[in-house]
C-alpha cells in the first residue's frame, strides 16, 4: 500500500496528544508534529504545557521511531486562520510520503482498523484525486458521572458531519484542513472513519483558552456558543434543539444533546462508529 504521513499539532492541549497518536500510530509510516518555537498560539498568545511529561509519553509510544517534532515560528499573520494554514503546510513540507493525514491533538480514531485496513485499499488508486472526510463524534460537556454528547434526534452519534483530513501531499491547505482541491473542485469523499473529538468537551477555563486561540478565534466574541455552553446543565439540556452557531463549522444544525454515562460512553461510541458502512 501507499505509505502514509500524518501531521498533528502540539499546543495548549498537548495532554490530549498521546491518546490521539496511539489511535492511529500502527497505521501510518511517519508522524510529524508541529510546535511553535516561541510557544505562541495562532492568535499570538503564549501557551505552556508539561513538556517533560509529553515527550516522555511520546517516547514510550514511539517504539518504531515514527515521530518527529518540528519547531518553527507559526505566528506569521494577524489573520489567525492564515497561521493555521501556514503551520499545516509547513509540516506537510517535512513529510516523506505522498498520502497525507492530518489529525488534531484532541481527536481519537474510533474505528481505525476498519478504515485503514478495509476502506483505504479501495480508494488508494484515487488518493491523488480526492480529499477524504471523516465523521465527528462530539462530546459536548462533562459532568461527574456522565457526558452530554451531540446526537441526532434518535440519540445516534452518526451525524455524518464531515471534516477534511486526508489528501495528496501536493495540494495546499487553504482553510484549516481543507485544501485547494477540496475547496476548488469539491473533490471530497466521505469515508466511514469516525473520530471522537474532544474539541468543546473541556473544563470551562480550558475551553475559553481554546476558542480564543484557534484559527477562528477572531469571530469567537461574536458567537453565542460559549455563553450557551456555560449555562447548559443536566436540568436544562433537553431544551436545546438545532443549537449550532455560525462560528463552529458547517451551517447544518446540531439536533440535540443526549446524556450518556461515563461507564457506557466509549463503548457506545465504538459501537456506533463500527456501524458506519463502507
Amino acid at each position: 500500500m501507499q505509505k502514509k504521513s500524518a501531521i498533528s499539532l502540539i499546543s495548549y492541549d498537548a495532554e490530549y496528544l498521546p491518546a490521539s497518536i496511539m489511535s492511529y500510530y500502527a497505521y501510518v509510516d511517519e508522524i510529524v508534529l508541529g510546535l511553535d518555537k516561541n510557544r505562541k498560539t495562532w492568535a499570538g498568545n503564549n501557551f505552556s504545557f508539561d513538556e517533560q511529561d509529553l515527550f516522555k509519553k511520546l517516547s514510550v509510544i514511539d517504539g518504531d521511531n515514527k515521530i518527529t517534532v518540528v519547531e518553527e515560528d507559526f505566528y506569521k499573520s494577524d489573520v489567525f486562520i492564515n497561521n493555521d494554514n501556514y503551520e499545516r503546510n509547513y509540516l506537510k513540507s517535512h513529510c516523506s510520503h505522498d498520502w497525507l493525514f492530518s489529525f488534531d491533538a484532541d481527536e481519537e480514531l474510533l474505528n481505525a482498523n476498519h478504515f485503514f485496513e478495509s476502506y483505504l485499499p479501495l480508494v488508494e488508486p484515487y488518493y491523488k484525486d480526492y480529499d477524504l472526510a471523516f465523521n465527528w463524534f462530539l462530546p459536548y460537556k462533562e459532568f461527574e458521572d456522565s457526558y452530554l454528547v451531540i446526537t441526532d434526534e434518535r440519540g445516534n452519534w452518526n451525524l455524518q458531519e464531515t471534516q477534511g483530513f486526508a489528501n495528496w501531499k501536493n495540494y495546499e491547505f487553504v482553510y484549516a484542513r481543507w485544501t485547494n482541491n477540496a475547496q476548488g473542485a469539491k473533490r471530497v469523499l466521505a469515508t466511514p472513519l469516525a473520530i471522537l473529538h474532544w474539541s468543546i468537551c473541556r473544563k470551562e477555563k480550558e475551553l475559553n483558552q481554546k476558542i480564543h486561540n484557534i484559527g477562528h478565534a477572531d469571530i469567537v466574541d461574536e458567537d453565542p456558543f460559549y455563553d450557551i455552553w456555560r449555562n447548559i446543565n443536566l436540568g436544562n439540556f433537553n431544551e436545546l434543539r438545532n443549537f449550532k452557531t455560525s462560528g463552529f463549522g458547517d451551517p447544518s444544525q446540531w439536533s440535540r444533546l443526549t446524556q450518556i454515562s461515563k461507564e457506557e460512553f466509549r463503548k457506545k461510541a465504538v459501537e456506533q462508529a463500527n456501524m458506519i458502512g463502507i
